[in-house]
């Protein structure tokens, strides 16, 4: 499994690196600010293992995780 993450955030420029064990008090159900893990939508930390642990990640040390921030208008 992939122990490692390397976060990327729209409203910073600075990329951090971080075990995943701190993706265990992101906040999944803010509606401002969305997890995206390997193009993938996630909503649980659970979620994040799974991808964490699936066959399409084998091979690699790091997974790439974005901070979308949600616009809403009228």
């Amino acid at each position: 499994m992939i122990r490692k993450l390397v976060v990327k955030s729209a409203t910073s420029k600075k990329e951090e690196v971080v075990d995943i064990e701190d993706a265990r008090d992101w906040d999944y159900y803010d509606p401002h600010a969305l997890v995206v893990v390997e193009n993938q939508l996630v909503r649980s930390y659970q979620e994040l293992l799974d991808i964490a642990s699936s066959d399409s990640v084998k091979g690699r040390d790091i997974l790439d995780v974005h901070f979308m921030v949600t616009l809403t208008g009228g």
